[in-house]
């Protein structure tokens, strides 16, 4: 129906009284409206058109940020710099230091540091998550070396947040 089909026009069973009767339809707006079927068709497509166009565009006005926490040489950021207050190492392109100075490298520092951070934030939830499940594990089975494990079981990002936490406190 949507593509301006219909519902079929061939015997269409009848039930009337109990009893079953054929009878035979024959549609003529379906023959009418063939006439109209390149408009038509592009009328009933225009939503999906649009919504394609859309998608498109919206990918094109996306921009990819200036850095990257890890060494991506798909994109382009291969030259390693460090963050001033925090010493986080972040990569960065070859015409990183043409283009961005002043406010405009504080602005990226600064985005830098909170992404890091918020990086150390979601690893330590992962991290304490693991350890809880361990435990659990280990009390509902009753397996105490499974219990030493998960009380020994670090939690490494956790210790980094807290470290980069007391240094904002300084600045």
């Amino acid at each position: 129906m949507f593509f301006g089909g219909g519902f079929p026009s061939s015997n269409v069973h009848v039930y009337s009284n109990g009893r079953m009767r054929y009878t035979y339809h024959q549609r003529q707006d379906r023959r009418e409206h063939q006439g109209d079927g390149g408009l038509g068709l592009f009328v009933q497509l225009m939503p999906i058109l649009i919504l394609i166009v859309v998608s498109a565009l919206s990918q094109m006005m996306v921009s990819s940020p200036p850095y990257s926490l890890s060494q991506r040489p798909s994109v382009g950021h291969v030259h390693r710099r460090m963050t001033e207050h925090l010493k986080v190492t972040y990569y960065v392109s070859e015409n990183f230091a043409e283009e961005y100075t002043g406010t405009n490298l504080k602005n990226v520092e600064r985005s830098v540091e909170d992404d890091y951070i918020a990086n150390l934030r979601n690893n330590c939830w992962k991290e304490k998550q693991q350890k809880e499940g361990l435990l659990y594990r280990a009390r509902y089975f009753g397996d105490t070396e499974l219990y030493q494990r998960a009380q020994k079981m670090g939690t490494p990002s956790c210790s980094r947040l807290s470290d980069t936490l007391t240094c904002l406190k300084f600045w």
